[in-house]
């Protein structure tokens, strides 16, 4: 009898659960809305590819790794490999931040069960998350570039024409771009780091025009007051405030 009533639980779950998805066609395949459903409540959708030899690319279309960025987390690298640890227990990968698994017509079912698994379990990472208000700029930054789904390297060397320079982000896949934050409170401390950077940034460029060069100013709060003419005229060519970080994704694009 307890055998019987159990086995008309799962049937009787399996079959609401049927009702609740929902497909629609387009022309590489379909995007499937789950019932399922992130902390902040929005479902889950998933983009299936239907490719040669009847494999199909299931994907979350990057909205795991964008929810998490979205609502506070640092996109650190060492957030991303948490992620990639996190999906690979569930045979999922992460490529340029969206979740994907790979499988055949057979297996389609496991497949986008897989995903959903991984993509709840990504998005729960969001309670790792700290105040914004101690998050270091550079780390801000950093996270910004991150949830662009950019190749990017840290610390990277740049020879200029009279010298060897390094700067914090190189933006990689042929956008030959360099990104240098910069945080000060004291307008003595900006207009030195301003006078640096324009220094470097001209030096690289002289030596390379392919380069593409940004300060990105670090104007949080109190820390807006330093950028005064007198601190930003060094570095205007190169500057963008963090408060236009629209301008700063737009950027990395291109």
């Amino acid at each position: 009898m307890n055998q019987t009533i159990c086995s008309q639980v799962i049937s009787a779950y399996l079959e609401q659960v049927s009702y609740e998805f929902e497909t629609i066609q387009s022309e590489i395949g379909c995007t499937v809305l789950t019932p399922f459903v992130r902390p902040d409540g929005e479902e889950i959708e998933l983009q299936l590819e239907v490719r040669e030899n009847d494999r199909v690319t299931i994907s979350d279309m990057g909205d795991s790794v964008s929810y998490l960025y979205v609502n506070g987390l640092t996109l650190s690298k060492a957030t991303i490999d948490k992620a990639r640890s996190v999906s690979k227990g569930y045979g999922v990968t992460i490529e340029r931040n969206e979740l994907n698994v790979d499988v055949d017509g057979e297996t389609i079912g496991d497949g986008v069960h897989r995903l959903i698994q991984s993509a709840l379990a990504v998005t729960s990472l969001i309670q790792t998350r700290r105040p914004t208000t101690n998050m270091r700029f550079d780390d801000e930054v950093e996270s910004l570039i991150i949830h662009s789904g950019a190749a990017y390297d840290i610390g990277y060397p740049v020879q200029g024409q009279r010298q060897r320079h390094t700067v914090k982000f190189h933006v990689d896949s042929g956008r030959d771009l360099l990104i240098h934050p910069v945080s000060a409170a004291q307008q003595s401390v900006a207009f030195s780091w301003a006078e640096r950077l324009a220094y470097r940034f001209a030096d690289i460029r002289a030596h390379s025009n392919r380069w593409r060069t940004a300060a990105i100013l670090d104007d949080r709060g109190r820390r807006a007051e330093v950028w005064t003419t007198r601190t930003l005229t060094p570095i205007q060519e190169y500057a963008i405030h963090w408060s236009e970080s629209s301008r700063i994704e737009e950027l990395i694009a291109s």
